[in-house]
């Protein structure tokens, strides 16, 4: 009725308009909605100048509506559908009519329990609702075929899932008149092959089709189901199966060609087929993704204030609203049936596919099949999927732009699939036949379509490439092309030039929005209308629907919206334009294959800038386009600069001008802003990022073209050994601006200065020097004018002089930004004679000397090897660490080849000046492993020897001094298979000097060793403690004047010679005691230890090298300060090569990164402080002290476990403990000075007049006694614990049985007899009468029990002793024995009785007995031979005396 265009002017800006038959319905920010035109259930004619608001929605946030034939839908921000209008057929989902809007409630009853479902995006049509979910699951109601439901009884007021699409991803779907249109996203290639026929199918489902590889390719299951996805009776089986068995062969080509159809149409990136899994393709291929790049850099606030970015997004995925429809009446079964009828003899006759457009059979008679039926799952399966777009405030709908792909990129891959009646072809399968079920449009698979839309009889697809695609009814030309109906999706034709980004198809027209020369819309119409309508300059979106049409206009505010049509417009012609690439050379160079394809993937493979494809599209050029230059020239038809004949060089340099398109328009966005708004300097920011990219790439360009014109005018042999792909010139001095100093006068030098080395050629040879090993340093001008520049490489420094101070200024700034620029940084900044000179980098050694041939990689500093880094020589050396001034130093790991034993020597540990030195392990390739200290390359200072296949578990093991890479010094060798021991000196390998062996078998010799013998005098022990004092002249063997000294006392003296273990041949006396003669003088004069190396003298190398480590030259001498700083330095550069390490650990070490305060004196509050720190340190194997404890610990196992567990070792045993306490006391006194000497007082801190009387009251509890035992045995004996509590254990074997076999005896006897045996009553007697009532009472309870529960608290106390390490906590144990002893009876006595010795040694003993105590003995003994001195005299020495004498007295108590 309105042939110009009427303006809908309304309070609110409206966000979206849809029409009906003949009414409409807006949407107005807010969420507010308006209608307009005959209103028919509600008897009103409202006028579109003055809309109708709905009230009813008022509040309900309404962001999208949709209006059908005769109802009207809303949408609310949270997923609820409000219907009103018609609703004779259901459409509105309810039984009545609806005037006013309702609630329709759509409810998921395959969930349990069900559930509510969301809705996103809702279509109407004339008797039918569509809705999609968040879920991007389909739900219809109404009535027809057009519901794509499995039923047929209508109308169906309840909301139910279309099953035929579970399992698909839908984006966007729409409405005509009696069919339906769905936009769905494409399955991955692989789920057409991987779907399984079900053997059996519930009635009530669509087909199921299978394509795969060795089955067969066509199937139909049990149910009775037709392809047009109609459900048939049974009556109709027998004619269903003629059907397809007369055309299973057609099918199965049709399928086949359908799927090589859909491979080769793919949209692909380039890098898809030109090099799969490729992922260094950075500039080209980058401008060939979906052309999305502007909306992801904008940030979220830069159009904040306004809705007109909306416009861009709907350049790809505005959707318009569903139009008018025919008036035919639904189709029922019975016509179903007659056209299947049809169809099947129009088969019989034709013998070709019936999905063709029949309107053109003739001519397309090679045509295949274009559609399969969907394969539909029974429910909702669970799958994958992408959370659907929440509805925009501008009530935008779902649509292919709007989906998101798994790489963040809008999905082009879309299918189109259409149902219900399609008398007109609107359905686009190639017949006029209904489908009950949806069904993919398989022409359209492949063409990106990103938007569909329904009219009442034609529809009309919108692609990414601004292509429109029509097919149905064309009585009015509404498909624009030609003026018959087409069955077939086919391409509209529009005028060259123009780009359509909206679509909307109405009653008999279509409308169509559209980009020009111009950087306004223009608005298209096709179809019945008497005028033209002008267009409007600021469209966002059209409409139709019925006879009308309707845009979504806004004003030009301030250049707004133009700015953004110029932006939108930009970017759909960018993509078009990429998209007629891919197609007119991309997939012909691919479909070409040969030899194009090979060097296309290799070429591909090694690319790395835009520039270097040009030289790919050069060989291209010439090999397969050849003189196709009208198919060139249609690509740069856009271009203005190009002029002439165009190639393929020129071609890929045109996607640079949208760069600076980019920033054209971010500015003119920018101006539209205050100066001073956050949007204004987002723009203007992001504006000159695109600009400097552009700039940029278009330096780079030129260097591309100077460096093509270079070796087109240099060739030759060098100018062919130096043409890299990627190597670019920067000047060159062939005009003589350059040359070496000192040069001959007929020498000729060139310098050639790339973007990645400097080249110094002279006549026909040349040398490389790869400038990320190149350090460039200007020379001082001095009194000869020489305009000097000093060159820097690894293995090489010369001198380059220039002609004149401005051309050394130009080399000099040329260089430092070429070596900036391939070190990473831009090369933009360095100013003259301004070099990196710590980089990281690789290089291969050519020269002579220790790294000929090497490749290294890692650190440089100044020309040389400095920091980590890597060394590979060719002969298979390696090593990895730390270097400094161009040697290996610091700590590093060495792996060198040993060609003999085919196996690699390997070494860890610390170097210096480019030799091993330091502490390390080496593993030999014999099995050999040494681990300890080296000097200069040799072995010198502690160091463990391991030898044997079998390293530490059967192999020989030195432990001790080295000198010299010689056995040197105290050491002890455990030669494990012969089952001997040697602790003593030894001199150049040899055993020299005083020594101690044991042997497996209990054998014990002391004495001199000389050149690996026995030599002189020694003492011999045999396990039988049948011992031999004399000369010896070699292992084992007895030679000179001796005495041997027999277990029963016998003695002989004389001359002696013979082995010890074979004989031994006698010339002397014999003696042999008298009955009541005491026990033999010599015997009782024998003492072990005579000869053996004192304990002070034994592990001097391993202080030494603490010391060391301390920074000191010898023990005690050395800086403190620096000392302090050396254990800081270790710790931190240990917490940054050990990034494995816990949380723990780290806090460890972080705390003994600090260094505490060690100049102070000493008092009782810091005192713990030194304590803790040691503790810390001790346990920390990093720490130089924690090293010492460690290496301490080890030796002492080595040397007193396995053969070393000899009964007579436990005195130098114990002699080697106190000697470890005087050294390692020496060196915490060195690092803390302020400790007093051993029995000194730690003084408590000054005390402040606030505090006086708090430390009055502290005073009374007594002093603090230093000891240097009290302070590190704890550290110290825990870990030597074992073996040496095993050697008292063996010392005291013949005590402790009896002791034990006492012990076992008395605890067979009960409480009362144990305390009357030990003499108890005639203590309690001898005391006053409290002590007799006390004791009369604890035995009344002993009597009355029947249990042993006396005392019970101090023997379980006392039990303990054996779980501790250190005397200070045995002795502790002893004193709460004492005190739980005292506590249980004190209750009974006197507040002023004290415990007399005497009175308390039975109840002492009674407890020793009951607490059964193993190895009593060596524990007495480990306590008086360790024990502090400053307490013997004590308290705490006086209550171990009574242990003692228990244990003494226990052991000869004779039994009851």
């Amino acid at each position: 009725d309105h042939l110009c265009p009427e303006r809908v002017l309304l309070s609110r800006p409206v966000l979206q308009a849809t029409l009906g038959e003949h009414h409409g319905v807006l949407l107005t920010q807010g969420g507010q909605v308006y209608s307009f035109g005959e209103l028919l259930w509600r008897d009103l004619s409202i006028p579109v100048s003055a809309p109708l608001l709905e009230v009813s929605l008022l509040g309900k946030l309404v962001v999208h509506v949709a209006a059908g034939g005769f109802h009207c839908g809303a949408l609310t921000e949270q997923g609820n559908i409000y219907m009103w209008g018609e609703n004779t057929a259901g459409q509105c989902g309810l039984t009545d009519l609806v005037s006013e809007p309702c609630l329709i409630s759509v409810v998921d009853s395959e969930a349990i329990p069900p559930a509510a479902v969301r809705i996103v995006d809702l279509a109407c049509g004339r008797e039918h609702s569509l809705a999609l979910s968040s879920q991007n699951e389909l739900w219809a109601w109404g009535s027809g075929c057009q519901l794509g439901l499995v039923t047929n009884a209508f109308p169906v007021l309840k909301p139910q899932k279309v099953e035929h699409l579970a399992g698909r991803h839908v984006i966007q779907v729409a409405c005509g008149a009696y069919h339906s249109l769905a936009l769905v996203r494409s399955l991955p290639p692989q789920n057409y092959n991987t779907q399984k026929c079900p053997e059996k199918k519930e009635r009530g489902q669509s087909p199921h089709f299978s394509v795969t590889g060795k089955e067969d390719m066509f199937a139909v299951d049990e149910a009775h189901y037709c392809p047009l996805g109609v459900e048939l009776k049974d009556t109709l089986t027998r004619e269903v199966s003629i059907i397809i068995k007369e055309n299973l062969t057609n099918q199965i080509m049709d399928m086949a060609y359908i799927l090589v159809v859909q491979i080769l149409s793919t949209a692909r990136p380039l890098h898809s087929f030109c090099n799969p899994g490729n992922e260094r393709i950075e500039e080209f291929s980058a401008m060939w993704i979906h052309t999305q790049n502007l909306v992801l850099c904008l940030h979220p606030k830069t159009l904040s204030p306004t809705l007109y970015l909306q416009l861009y997004l709907r350049s790809y995925s505005n959707s318009g609203v569903f139009g008018p429809y025919s008036s035919s009446s639904p189709v029922c079964l019975e016509e179903v049936r007659l056209r299947l009828e049809a169809e099947k003899k129009e088969l019989q006759w034709q013998k070709s596919s019936s999905l063709t457009n029949i309107n053109q059979k003739a001519k397309t008679a090679a045509n295949r099949r274009r559609s399969l039926p969907g394969t539909p799952t029974h429910g909702s399966p669970r799958r994958q999927r992408h959370c659907a777009c929440r509805p925009s405030s501008a009530g935008g709908t779902q649509t292919a732009a709007h989906e998101e792909a798994g790489d963040g990129l809008p999905s082009l891959e879309t299918e189109v699939w259409s149902w219900g009646r399609g008398s007109e072809g609107q359905l686009g399968h190639g017949d006029q036949l209904a489908r009950l079920q949806p069904l993919c449009i398989k022409s359209l698979t492949g063409e990106e379509v990103i938007k569909v839309s329904a009219g009442s009889h034609h529809s009309l697809a919108l692609s990414a490439q601004c292509q429109v695609y029509s097919w149905g009814s064309n009585m009015c030309g509404q498909l624009g092309h030609g003026s018959s109906p087409v069955t077939v999706p086919q391409q509209a034709k529009l005028s060259d030039g123009l780009r359509v980004w909206d679509v909307s198809a109405g009653q008999s027209h279509s409308l169509l929005l559209a980009d020009g020369d111009c950087v306004q819309p223009i608005l298209l119409y096709c179809g019945q209308c008497q005028e033209s309508i002008p267009p409007n300059p600021s469209c966002l979106s059209v409409c139709s629907g019925g006879q009308r049409c309707a845009v979504l206009a806004d004003q030009n505010v301030m250049g707004f919206i133009s700015t953004i049509h110029e932006l939108a417009s930009k970017e759909r012609h960018f993509y078009c334009w990429l998209s007629s690439i891919r197609k007119l050379l991309l997939n012909p160079l691919r479909n070409k294959g040969g030899s194009t394809t090979c060097v296309l993937s290799f070429c591909w493979s090694t690319l790395k800038s835009l520039f270097l494809f040009v030289y790919l599209f050069i060989f291209l050029s010439s090999e397969c386009l050849g003189s196709q230059q009208i198919t060139l020239a249609q690509l740069c038809a856009s271009d203005q600069s190009v002029s002439g004949d165009v190639d393929l060089v020129s071609l890929m340099y045109w996607p640079l001008q949208q760069l600076h398109q980019y920033s054209r328009v971010l500015l003119k966005l920018a101006a539209c802003y205050d100066v001073l708004t956050v949007e204004y300097q987002y723009l203007h920011q992001t504006a000159n990022q695109y600009e400097s990219v552009y700039l940029s790439l278009l330096r780079r360009k030129k260097e591309a073209e100077s460096t093509f014109l270079f070796w087109k005018t240099h060739s030759g042999k060098i100018a062919e050994v130096l043409r890299l792909p990627h190597r670019r010139i920067v000047c060159e001095s062939s005009n003589r601006s350059l040359t070496l100093q000192k040069a001959g006068r007929f020498s000729h030098h060139w310098f050639i200065l790339f973007n990645d080395a400097l080249v110094h050629t002279q006549f026909s040879s040349h040398h490389v020097y790869p400038l990320t090993c190149l350090w460039v340093k200007p020379v001082t001008e001095d009194s000869n004018a020489l305009y000097a520049i000093k060159i820097t490489c690894p293995e090489e420094t010369f001198t380059m002089v220039a002609s004149t101070p401005q051309e050394k200024n130009k080399w000099l700034r040329s260089l430092n930004q070429a070596v900036d620029q391939v070190l990473g940084g831009g090369g933009q900044g360095s100013s003259p004679g301004v070099a990196v000179m710590s980089r990281a980098a690789s290089y291969t050694f050519t020269g002579d000397g220790r790294f000929k041939d090497a490749h290294y990689h890692g650190s440089w500093l100044g020309g040389r090897v400095h920091g980590r880094g890597t060394m590979k020589w060719p002969d298979g050396r390696t090593y990895k660490g730390n270097f400094k001034n161009g040697q290996e130093d610091g700590y590093g790991e060495c792996i060198i080849p040993n060609k003999v034993l085919n196996k690699p020597d390997s070494y860890q540990g610390n170097w210096k000046d480019g030799k091993i030195h330091g502490f390390g392990k080496y593993k030999y390739a014999n099995g050999e492993v040494y681990e300890g200290c080296y000097y200069e390359g040799q072995r010198h200072g502690y160091g463990m020897l391991s030898s044997g296949k079998r390293i530490r578990a059967s192999s020989s093991v030195f432990i001790g001094q080295w000198l010299q890479d010689k056995r040197t010094g105290y050491g002890v060798y455990d030669d494990i298979t012969r089952g001997e021991k040697y602790m003593g000196l030894w001199l150049d390998d040899q055993r020299q000097g005083s020594a101690v062996v044991v042997t497996q078998y209990g054998v014990y010799f002391e004495g001199t060793f000389k050149e690996n013998k026995m030599s002189g005098s020694g003492l011999l022990l045999s396990d039988d403690d049948t011992y031999f004092h004399g000369e010896f002249s070699d292992d084992w063997t007895i030679n000179g004047k001796g005495v041997l000294s027999l277990v029963n006392g016998d003695c002989i003296d004389g001359q002696f010679s013979g082995e010890w273990s074979a004989g031994l041949k006698v010339v002397g006396t014999y003696t042999k005691p008298a009955i009541n003669e005491p026990e033999n003088k010599e015997r009782s004069r024998l003492k072990l230890g005579q000869y053996v190396v004192p304990a002070d003298q034994r592990w001097g190398c391993v202080f030494n090298e603490c010391w060391s480590r301390l920074g000191c030259d010898t023990a005690g001498r050395g800086e403190r300060t620096k000392a302090w700083e050396n254990i800081a330095v270790t710790i931190t550069t240990a917490r940054r090569h050990s990034p494995g390490l816990s949380r723990s650990q780290s806090k460890v070490l972080e705390c003994l990164e600090f260094i505490p305060q060690h100049e102070e004196s000493v008092t009782t509050a810091n005192y713990d402080n030194i304590r803790r720190y040691l503790i810390k340190a001790c346990e920390t194997p990093l720490h130089p002290l924690g090293w010492l404890v460690e290496t301490l610990v080890t030796v002492y196992r080595m040397t007193y476990i396995g053969v070393g567990s000899n009964r007579r070792l436990l005195s130098q045993a114990v002699q080697e403990v106190l000697a470890y306490l005087t050294h390692f006391n020496s060196i915490v006194r060195f690092l803390f000075p302020g400790l007093p000497e051993d029995g000194g007082i730690i003084p408590d801190p000054p005390i402040s007049p606030s505090t006086s009387r708090c430390v009055a009251n502290s005073l009374e509890q007594g002093v603090v006694v230093f000891s240097s035992s009290s302070l590190l045995l704890p550290l110290l004996l825990p870990q030597l614990y074992p073996p040496l509590f095993t050697l008292y254990c063996l010392q005291q074997e013949q005590e402790e049985a009896q002791y034990w076999e006492r012990i076992l005896q008395l605890n067979k006897q009960p409480d009362q007899s144990l305390l009357s045996f030990l003499g108890v009553q005639e203590v309690c007697s001898t005391v006053k009468s409290v002590m007799l009532k006390t004791v009369s009472l604890l035995l009344f309870q002993i009597v009355s029990s029947s249990k042993d529960a006396c005392f019970i608290s101090a023997v379980e106390t006392l039990q303990q002793i054996s779980t501790t390490f250190t005397p200070s906590d045995k002795l502790l144990v002893i004193q709460k024995t004492f005190e739980e002893l005292t506590q249980e009876v004190k209750p009974m006595l006197d507040d002023d009785f004290l415990w007399c010795m005497d009175d308390l040694l039975p109840l002492f003993i009674y407890v020793v007995i009951r607490a059964r105590i193993r190895n009593l003995g060596a524990e007495v003994s480990l306590i008086e031979d360790l024990m502090d001195p400053n307490i013997q005299h004590g308290e705490m020495g006086l209550m171990f005396t009574t242990l003692k004498a228990c244990y003494i007295q226990i052991q000869h108590e004779s039994t009851i």
